[in-house]
């Protein structure tokens, strides 16, 4: 059950690979993560869509976009310091990459 509010429904077009911290559970997960280079990886429905992949990495978090395991080549790559700025570019990704193109 998904207890995130600020999760949208096209979270159905995501299957979550890996999850440190209870990505739809708790809305603090990301403030509460452990700072690594894994931190949450979601992988689109269809076999040929996106993998969205969230880290950390030196001293700021990265959120990437990659098509077709080309991770030298993401589509999209987004950085900040700031936790609010990379929750609210996760949930604009799911909802702009929930089509899978």
């Amino acid at each position: 059950m998904i207890k995130n509010r600020r999760i949208s429904s096209n979270i159905n077009m995501w299957n979550i690979e890996y999850d440190q911290n209870g990505f739809t559970s708790n809305k603090d997960w990301l403030i509460q993560a452990e700072k690594t280079e894994d931190i949450l990886q979601l992988s689109h429905i269809y076999e040929e869509g996106p993998i969205l992949d969230v880290g950390f990495y030196r001293e700021s978090y990265k959120i990437y976009i990659i098509y077709d395991n080309d991770w030298e080549n993401p589509k999209e790559v987004f950085e900040s310091q700031k936790t609010e700025l990379i929750e609210n570019k996760i949930y604009e990704w799911i909802d702009k990459y929930a089509n899978g193109l």
